[in-house]
C-alpha cells in the first residue's frame, strides 16, 4: 500500500505550470508540467497520451478486472511468456526486487494469486514521466497514488520537494525529500491498517509504521517500501547494491533514515 504524498507549494520564480489529474485504478494520477514555456497545444497532447496509458496499464495490471491480462495469467488462460512486452517487462523487475529482497516482496506469493500492484504504479509513473521528457518537457512531476516520479525541477534552480506524510499524524509532514530525476514511494501500515502481508509468513507485517524509498527507479523504490514495512529496520541491507538510494524508516517515535534525498524540514 502506497501513502499519498505531495510536491510542496513553492514559489514559481517566473516558470509556468500546468496540471492533469486522471482518476483510475482506484486513485488519482497527477501529471505536473513547470517550465519558462508551456505551449498549450503540446501539453494537451502530453495529457491525452498519458491519460490514455494510465487506462491501458489498469487492461494490463487490474486484478479487479476479469478481461485484464494480468487476470488472464492468474486464471491460466495466458502464460506469462505470451503477455505483451510491458507486462512481461514489469513481471521481470518483479523478479527483481523479490530477489533483492530475499522474498520480502514476491507478488507471487498474494492472496489470490499473482499481484504486481506493489511495483506497477511506480513503474507507469517512471513511464509517463518519460513520456514528458520525450514530448519536450524536462521538468515534470508525476503522482501515481503516491508513487512520485520527479524530473527536473519544482522551479528555476529548485529541485522538487516532496513532503512524506507522518503515520500517527496524517496533518503532518514527517520529512522533506529533496527530487532531481528520481522517484520517491511509501508504504505504511496506518492508512489501511494492518493489509501488508508477509509473502513469507501469510501473517500481517507490522516491523515499521511506514518506510519511504527514493531512487532512479519508482517501480523498485514502492516494491523495496513494502519490503522494508514486512522487514523492518534490518532490511536495510536490500540497499547494499544501491548506492545512492535514500530511506526514512518511522517505527512509533524512533527514525532512521539514510542516504542523501532527506532535508531537514
Amino acid at each position: 500500500m502506497t501513502m499519498v504524498e505531495g510536491v510542496r507549494a513553492a514559489p514559481l520564480r517566473g516558470w509556468q505550470r500546468r496540471c492533469h489529474a486522471e482518476s483510475v485504478w482506484s486513485t488519482v494520477v497527477t501529471v505536473d508540467v513547470r517550465g519558462p514555456e508551456l505551449p498549450g497545444d503540446r501539453v494537451s497532447e502530453l495529457f491525452t497520451a498519458a491519460a490514455a496509458f494510465t487506462h491501458q496499464v489498469d487492461r494490463w495490471f487490474s486484478t479487479f478486472r476479469s478481461d485484464s491480462i494480468i487476470s488472464a495469467i492468474r486464471a491460466g488462460r495466458l502464460t506469462t511468456g505470451t503477455a505483451p512486452d510491458a507486462v512481461q517487462s514489469v513481471l521481470a523487475q518483479c523478479r527483481h526486487a523479490r530477489a533483492i529482497t530475499a522474498g520480502a516482496f514476491d507478488p507471487w506469493a498474494m492472496p489470490g494469486g499473482l499481484d504486481p500492484a506493489g511495483l506497477v504504479k511506480g513503474w507507469a509513473a517512471d513511464r509517463i514521466a518519460s513520456m514528458a521528457l520525450d514530448a519536450g518537457f524536462p521538468n515534470v512531476c508525476v503522482n501515481a497514488g503516491g508513487d512520485i516520479a520527479c524530473r527536473g525541477e519544482q522551479s528555476f534552480g529548485q529541485s522538487w520537494s516532496v513532503g512524506v506524510a507522518h503515520p500517527g499524524r496524517r496533518d503532518q509532514i514527517a520529512a522533506t525529500a529533496s527530487l532531481r530525476d528520481m522517484g520517491m514511494a511509501t508504504s505504511g501500515r496506518y492508512e489501511r491498517g494492518d493489509h501488508i502481508v508477509d509473502p513469507r509468513s501469510g501473517q500481517p507485517a507490522m516491523a515499521l509504521d511506514s518506510a519511504t524509498v527514493v531512487g532512479p527507479d519508482c517501480g523498485l523504490a514502492d516494491a523495496l517500501a513494502t519490503a522494508l514495512v514486512v522487514r523492518g529496520p534490518s532490511g536495510v541491507e536490500y540497499f547494499q547494491s544501491l548506492p545512492g538510494w535514500s530511506g526514512y524508516l518511522i517505527s512509533g517515535e524512533r527514525v532512521q533514515m539514510f542516504g542523501p534525498a532527506f532535508v531537514a524540514d
